[in-house]
């Protein structure tokens, strides 16, 4: 999917790869714009459909593409995990915690409650928490796999 308006959402699916897998293509877009068309232009006279047809979409497909832009990039994300999380392990599915906190955040964003600028800021100081949490991790699996005798002055 190539994404020409949001350069928020460009970026975005860089990262994730631009992949046939995720099942939402170009010409999916275009089926489910016809149809929106289609649907609205039927309310009116056979001989004004072309006319209304081609009003529609001087009116309403940029708005139309960036709409399917946002949610289709977060349907993507929804279904994607990331391949080193250390919070899910194994074979699970399930996106973690944090995952999940950034969709939210990337769902705000797409109905206009975020801004670029908020999006971004939020979705960095969410991977500046997730980074320190790993570190306190770490720092206690550490200190676990020393003997307790390391700690008493006896």
């Amino acid at each position: 999917m190539y994404i020409v308006d949001d350069p928020t959402l460009a970026l975005l699916t860089r990262f994730v790869g631009e992949s046939s897998d995720h099942g939402l293509s170009d010409a999916e877009f275009f089926r489910r714009q016809i149809a929106a068309i289609t649907e609205y232009v039927e309310a009116f006279p056979a001989h004004e459909r072309e006319e209304r047809a081609l009003a529609w979409i001087e009116a309403n497909a940029r708005q139309y593409r960036q709409h399917w832009q946002k949610h289709a990039v977060i349907d993507i994300l929804a279904r994607t995990r990331c391949p080193d999380c250390p919070l899910a392990g194994g074979k699970e599915r399930h996106p973690c915690a944090i995952h999940t906190r950034w969709l939210k955040l990337l769902q705000r964003y797409a109905a206009d409650e975020l801004s670029s600028h908020q999006y971004v800021e939020s979705s960095l100081t969410l991977l500046r928490a997730h980074k320190d949490l790993l570190r306190v991790s770490r720092l206690h699996a550490s200190l676990r796999s020393l003997p307790s005798t390391t700690f008493c002055r006896g």
